[in-house]
Formats: C-alpha cells, sequence, structure tokens
C-alpha cells in the first residue's frame, strides 16, 4: 500500500497482523529458539558490508533507527504497536527487527503481506527509508510495482519483473558505486533487506541506487522506489540516504488529496544542513511543482525551472535566509484549478476551481508538511509562488487567505483571466476587497514581454496586466518599494512591494529561472 492511501487497509493491517505473529513462535529462517520481537539480533544474517560477509544487526544502546531528518515524528511512531511484532512507540529499527521476526514464523501469504504493507506504511510516515541509526542504513526493497512506481521522466530503469531479477545489490558513496558487495536478502512475499555501516557523522549527502539484473545479465540501474530524499542528475531520480551540508536535497510526501483534487505527491526542497540541524525554517509554496527541479521529472516540461540552482545560489552569496520549497505539481486539470473563475480556452468554457484547489492547500498539503517538516507556520514565514497562471491563483490564495499567507508572488501572471466572458478578474477582485490595504502582505509581480502596441492590451507575456495590477496595489496603498532592486538586502525596511520587468523575456521556465532570485530576497530576506 503506497503512503497515503489512507488509514482503513493499516487497522486491518494490524487485526491481521495479530494472528500473524502473537504466538512468538519459532522462526523458520534461520531456526532458533522461541522468543518474541526482541529474540537474539544475531541470528538475522544480513549482508553488511562490501565483502559480502554476514554480520549481526549492531544492538548498541545508541542505534534507536532514528530519522536524520529531526522532524516531529523521529524517534518513535505512536502507533498502538503490533501485538506479537513490536510494541506502541517502537522505533524504526525495533520495526525491523520485529518485522523480520514475525516474517520468520509460521503464518500464511496474506498474513506476512499485510505485515509488510503495515511496516513500510509506517515507516513512511515516520522518519521514512531507508531506515539510518548511528552507525548503519537499512535498506528495504519490494519487488512489487505498487511499491516500484514511476519515479522520473526516463524509462530505462522503469519496474518490469524481468528488470528486476536478483541479486539486488546497493551501490553508492559510501562503497565507491561498486557494483558487487551489498547484496540485499530476500525474505518472504518478495521482500528484501539489507544494512551498511556508515558514519553518518562525516558524510554529506550518501547518494545510491539499487541495481539488478536483466534476462540477458546486464545490470538495471535504478532510484530506491521507497527513499523519501533523492535528486535528479542525467540519469533521472538518484537516492539519497540523508541530506548534508554542501547541498539541499528533495523530499517525497504523499500523496495527498482533497475533495475535487487528484492524488499527488509533493517534491520538497530542503537546505543545506536540513538533516543536520534542529533550526526552524520559513516555507515557500510553489504552483506547477512537477516543473520546478529537473526535466526528469515525472511529467516535467521540456525544459525546468532549475530552482534548488537558484536557492542554493542565493544562500551561497548571503541574500536570502534558509527556506524549505514545496513543489505542488499541476494535474490535467491545471486550468480549472489555478483559476477563481470561467472563461474560454481553445473555444471551451472552463475554470472556476480556485476554490478547490486553495482547500486542498489548506487542509491537506500545509498540515502535511507542517506536521513532518522543522516548519515556522506563521503568516509571516509563509509565502506562496507561481508563473503564468500559478502567478494568477498564488494573488487568490493571497487574497482569500491572508491569514496564510504573508508574502505572494506572481512571475508573468494571468490578471486577465475570466475577461473574454465578462466575469471578474483577479484585478476587479482586489479593487473590491476593502480590508487589502490592511493585511500586512508583500507582493511581488513581474514580467517580460512588453507592451507592443501598448496598453492596455496585455502586451507580450502579461506585461499591460501586470501593470494594471502593480498601479492598482499602489493606489490602496501598497507602495514602499525596494530603493534600489538590485541591491541586497532590499531597502527600506517596509518593502511591500517589489515590480520587475525584463524587456522581450519569453513565456517559459528557463525565464523565470533568471527572475526567481528576486521574489526569494522579497519573501526570506537575510537576517
Amino acid at each position: 500500500m503506497p503512503y497515503g492511501r489512507g488509514m482503513g487497509r493499516l487497522w486491518l493491517a494490524v487485526a491481521l497482523l495479530g494472528a500473524a505473529c502473537s504466538a512468538g513462535a519459532t522462526r523458520v529462517d534461520p531456526p532458533v529458539a522461541d522468543g518474541g520481537f526482541d529474540a537474539g539480533v544475531a541470528d538475522l544474517g544480513l549482508h553488511l558490508d562490501a565483502d559480502g560477509l554476514d554480520q549481526g544487526l549492531d544492538a548498541g544502546a545508541d542505534d534507536q533507527g532514528t530519522s536524520t531528518d529531526g522532524g516531529p515524528t523521529d524517534d518513535a511512531s505512536t502507533d498502538a504497536g503490533v501485538p506479537g511484532c513490536w510494541p506502541g512507540g517502537a522505533t524504526e529499527l525495533e520495526k525491523y527487527r520485529g518485522l523480520l521476526d514475525c516474517l520468520r514464523a509460521p503464518g500464511t501469504d496474506e498474513q506476512k503481506r499485510v505485515a509488510i504493507t503495515t511496516f513500510v506504511a509506517e515507516v513512511q510516515s515516520g522518519g521514512g527509508f531507508p531506515i539510518v541509526t548511528s552507525s548503519q542504513a537499512i535498506f528495504i526493497y519490494v519487488r512489487d510495482p505498487a511499491y516500484d512506481q514511476e519515479d522520473d521522466g526516463l524509462t530505462a530503469e522503469d519496474y518490469d519483473p524481468d528488470r528486476r531479477v536478483g541479486p539486488i545489490r546497493v551501490a553508492g558513496d559510501f562503497n565507491g558505486w561498486a557494483t558487487t558487495g551489498l547484496e540485499l536478502r530476500e525474505e518472504v512475499q518478495a521482500f528484501l533487506h539489507g544494512a551498511f555501516p556508515l558514519d553518518v557523522a562525516t558524510s554529506d549527502r550518501w547518494r545510491y541506487k539499487f541495481i539488478a539484473k536483466n534476462p540477458q545479465g546486464d545490470d538495471i540501474w535504478y532510484s530506491d522506489p521507497l527513499s523519501r530524499r533523492h535528486d535528479y542528475d542525467q540519469n533521472g531520480r538518484i537516492s539519497i540516504i540523508r541530506g548534508g551540508q554542501g547541498r539541499g536535497h528533495l523530499e517525497r510526501i504523499g500523496p495527498l488529496q482533497s475533495a475535487g483534487i487528484s492524488a499527488r505527491s509533493l517534491e520538497v526542497w530542503l537546505p543545506p544542513g536540513y538533516d543536520l540541524s534542529t533550526d526552524t525554517y520559513p516555507v515557500l509554496y510553489l504552483h506547477d511543482g512537477n516543473n520546478l527541479y529537473s526535466r526528469f521529472q515525472p511529467r516535467s516540461a521540456p525544459t525546468s525551472w532549475e530552482a534548488d540552482q537558484v536557492f542554493e545560489a542565493e544562500l551561497t552569496a548571503g541574500n536570502i535566509a534558509p527556506f524549505i520549497a514545496v513543489g505542488i505539481p499541476n494535474s490535467s486539470a491545471r486550468f480549472d484549478e489555478y483559476t477563481q473563475t470561467t472563461d474560454t480556452r481553445t473555444g471551451s468554457e472552463v475554470g472556476g476551481r480556485a476554490v478547490d484547489y486553495a482547500n486542498f492547500l489548506l487542509t491537506q498539503v500545509k498540515p502535511a508538511v507542517d506536521g513532518r517538516l522543522r516548519t515556522r507556520p506563521d503568516r509571516t514565514s509563509t509565502g506562496v509562488l507561481g508563473s503564468s497562471l500559478g502567478g494568477l491563483v498564488s494573488y487568490y490564495l493571497g487574497l482569500h487567505h491572508p491569514e496564510v499567507y504573508g508574502c505572494v508572488a506572481g512571475l508573468s501572471s494571468s490578471f486577465w483571466w475570466g475577461d473574454s466572458l465578462g466575469n471578474p478578474t483577479m484585478i476587479d477582485d482586489y479593487q473590491a476587497d476593502p480590508d487589502l490595504p490592511t493585511q500586512a502582505q508583500r507582493y511581488y509581480l513581474d514580467s517580460g514581454g512588453g507592451p507592443g502596441a501598448g496598453c492596455p492590451d496585455s502586451g507580450a507575456d502579461n506585461y499591460c496586466i501586470t501593470i494594471v495590477m502593480r498601479d492598482l496595489l499602489v493606489a490602496r496603498g501598497i507602495d514602499t518599494f525596494p530603493d534600489d532592486p538590485d541591491v541586497v538586502p532590499l531597502t527600506p525596511a517596509g518593502v511591500d512591494i517589489f515590480h520587475w520587468w525584463t524587456p522581450d523575456a519569453p513565456h517559459n521556465e528557463s525565464a523565470w529561472h533568471e527572475r526567481l532570485a528576486r521574489p526569494l530576497r522579497l519573501c526570506f530576506p537575510a537576517p
């Protein structure tokens, strides 16, 4: 069961597990004396090191199976436990040991399948995979399409049972990307596992991939489908054991959904040093999240914002404070979700479901982010940003939920939406809001293009309509611009509006990449 599909099956799993494991029966492989979940761990027989030596799992007192992300659920789950497998409040390492005890005890295939389902769901909702202790990383792979779904835009590593022939191996920074050494052991139900000793205190990001064989005996490299931490390179998605000090990394949260909004997983960028600190961070929510970081993201545009490059360059330069970026992927209903009213598109009337999208962010996305990560959830530390229709819906969110979003940013925003049908545009909505001058929000807006034959027509890249929105905000008293938009930190202290124009810039991700640093400097100024 992929994480986030609901709690009903989880409780069913707990009930069935009681039948499978409550007797504490003799384990099947290897044969040992009867024992509960805390039976001798030296019998686990994990392949641990690059020489393929069988060693016992380190049971040192400090190996509590805690996650490295410092989030609210790091040390132990708050679940009620699974009788005969692990108790309530067990750490992820204890759950792992308990699962192996249950898988090696007599029981039906279905009971053991449910045990695996419960274990994966609980770890995914806690510290995530791989399980990292003070001295090792524990890798889990379930050879099943439900757990090995498409995770990038390339086909070279797509799941096919014929392309997942054992032995399944782990290669990464920690073993020089050797294709031999650490092999995952298969227990039951296509459940494979293994542990590798590593010094997490002195490492950086620890990238890795799994390696399988195809029927011809060729190596097939693929990212760990269960890994929460990841990045993208020229070969697509690459798994990361934990984030480092030198660079940020991505994490996956979800899938999430709400009424009228289809399920999707968030792509969250965490700043350098996140996993090595206990700091809290402001948060920026970005639309079209499938286009933000890499053209190899699933459903990415042909070019990407490469937003993480901008984030890290601005941090390195000392221009902004560290923050968390939450990419919310769009869907096939983008025109509906990102618009506040209906308009025509290719001859059809579409749009008007921004209220559903706003509810999704408020009831699912923001609680999930604040619940898992070390965020500053207050409005002064929360921003929202998008381009084109993403800029439009950002301004919609800022107008209707000023108690949530203190900084609102739109690049090349489609403020004209609704005009062709005579419906109120975002300009009209902002003009009609009596509370606008008292909301104490900060606004960023920009465009490329130019006026063309002249305004008030929209011009290229929404140039003219952006000028109209700027002038409206100024007329409503939001009129403190930066003294010099190219100098950081921005002055004076009370800057509440930032307008930028890059003449003739096109309407695409590459152009937005070039301008992305400017709203960051407004929303998250360096202290």
